[in-house]
């Protein structure tokens, strides 16, 4: 980019002008995902910039963004720390190494285009066939919706050259996936991947496919050979690996399968006011899979390679539960809403599976929730409450439908990790956070200390006596020390590690 993009922007975050005293028009339909999520963001602290569509934006690494940035009208390159969104309107948004977004990554009428070495909390948009167009007026800016027009097919090398996020566990290694994204025409998206298991020494061949029917309705498929995990609510892919390549600990158990999975969705989006939107996200559909067990040490011999405790049997080289092989048909159904009522945010998510077809004629219904709720106290302090739920009425399900807890990232006082396991399990998490800015130290912020409370069980047909796990822990920037009890027991436990995750 011409030199002095990245003086300008930070020179109108810095003007009153350019932030939240900027007024912003919006005028969409409310079904729009585009103009719902302007809609939300203006909503809260936000800036507002006009961009040079000459040249592009850029917030260099080592530079704090305070809150969220509206970027109207040109390209923009972000390598800096963003506490909130970031959203470009009329061009694209290009994440840089070292970038950190604790929101949303969102292009209108243009793409984002990652990094490996980006985090974004909050997920990744790219609405290419919807933008704004700005005008403006004397109350402001003015952005009027518009849908873009057909346009050639196009094919897209995401990352490098077709490289995706690579991930890290104990039974499948590295897992390094390559493939374009296919975009015949406005609605249509086409993601085929192959992907290399180090560990495995396999190519595992995938497609997913996105079909979208208007502004509500679309259909999604998706067909691949994987390596599949219940335990993915623990940790994010990119915690759980940076955890099992460093330490060795990888929350989560494993099978692989052959699966096919289809489903007709519709989002329905709300502003119900400046501080309040609701989004609700439903969908049907089915899915069948041929599953069989893997990561035993007699079917994977020595365990992946990691930075420390390579050779710890109850983490990196402990074996999967063995499933039932065969085949699992089901119809689904699934929901996701997402409220907010100004600084209060609302996330919970269902899921219902009702086999027709299993490995030994189970008959059984099988619902997975979960739930997160937060919101401010006083000051700084906040409170978060995680709750994951799996209940199975019926017969008992086959194994590879288990979810497991025990141990670090779930009940740190239950010595073995995951040694809780079953087609019934609960898991309420709640903590409250207290931040000590005035002790802040450069570079690393301040500390923040923490009470937690965590509830869990998990059991076969039936939920056991739920376990307490009753702690404290002081936090700075990534490191955490933790002290945590179970009242019923008297067992303690203490860490002191680098921590990436919640």
């Amino acid at each position: 980019m011409r030199g002095g993009g990245w003086v300008l922007a930070l020179a109108m975050l810095a003007a009153p002008s350019a932030g939240a005293q900027q007024s912003l028009h919006i005028d969409g339909p409310s079904h729009s995902e585009a103009t719902f999520l302007l809609r939300t963001a203006t909503a809260g602290p936000h800036d507002v910039i006009v961009a040079d569509s000459t040249r592009r934006l850029t917030f260099p690494r080592g530079t704090t963004l305070p809150r969220t940035a509206i970027i109207v009208g040109g390209d923009a390159s972000v390598a800096a720390t963003v506490r909130g969104d970031v959203i470009v309107v009329g061009g694209d948004l290009f994440l840089q190494p070292g970038a950190t977004i604790q929101g949303k990554a969102v292009a209108i009428g243009g793409g984002v285009y990652g990094s490996t070495l980006a985090l974004v909390t909050g997920g990744i948009h790219s609405i290419r066939d919807r933008t704004f167009i700005a005008s403006r007026t004397t109350d402001g800016l003015q952005l009027d919706y518009r849908r873009l027009g057909t346009r050639d097919p196009t094919i897209e090398f995401p990352l490098l050259d077709g490289l995706r996020v690579p991930a890290y566990d104990r039974v499948d290694g590295a897992s390094v996936a390559w493939g374009p994204m296919l975009r015949p025409t406005t609605r249509l998206e086409i993601d085929p991947t192959v992907t290399y298991r180090s560990h495995l020494g396999d190519w595992d061949p995938g497609v997913h496919m996105r079909v979208n029917a208007g502004e509500i309705w679309g259909l999604t498929l998706d067909a691949r050979r994987g390596t599949f995990t219940n335990d993915a609510w623990i940790n994010s892919d990119l915690i759980n690996s940076i955890t099992t390549f460093s330490v060795g600990s990888d929350k989560r158990n494993y099978y692989r399968a052959d699966r096919i999975e289809a489903a007709v969705g519709r989002i329905d989006r709300l502003t119900i006011d400046p501080t309040t939107t609701l989004e609700v996200e439903t969908y049907a559909g089915a899915l069948t899979e041929r599953a069989w067990s893997v990561g035993s040490p007699d079917t994977l011999g020595p365990s992946p390679w990691t930075a420390f405790g390579k050779d710890d049997a109850e983490n990196v080289r402990r074996g999967n539960p063995a499933i039932e092989p065969g085949r699992i048909s089901s119809g689904v159904l699934g929901a996701t809403a997402r409220w907010q009522y100004g600084d209060v945010r609302v996330t919970a998510t269902g899921r219902l599976e009702v086999p027709w077809e299993a490995p030994r004629d189970e008959r059984f219904t099988q619902l997975t929730t979960d739930g997160t709720i937060q919101f401010p106290t006083f000051g700084l302090q906040r409170f978060r409450a995680d709750v994951h739920w799996v209940v199975t009425p019926g017969d008992t399900a086959p194994p590879q439908r288990f979810a497991y807890l025990g141990g670090a990232g779930t009940l740190p006082v239950v010595d073995q990790l995951l040694s809780l396991g079953g087609d019934q399990l609960l898991h309420v998490d709640m903590r409250y956070e207290v931040p000590l800015p005035r002790l802040a130290i450069p570079y690393l912020g301040g500390p923040i200390l923490a009470l937690r409370h965590r509830i869990g069980s998990a059991g076969i047909q039936t939920l056991p006596r739920l376990i307490q796990n009753i702690g404290v822990s002081a936090s700075l920037s990534f490191a955490r020390v933790e002290y945590t009890i179970d009242p019923a027991t008297r067992q303690g436990h203490f860490s002191a590690a680098f921590s990436f995750t919640r």
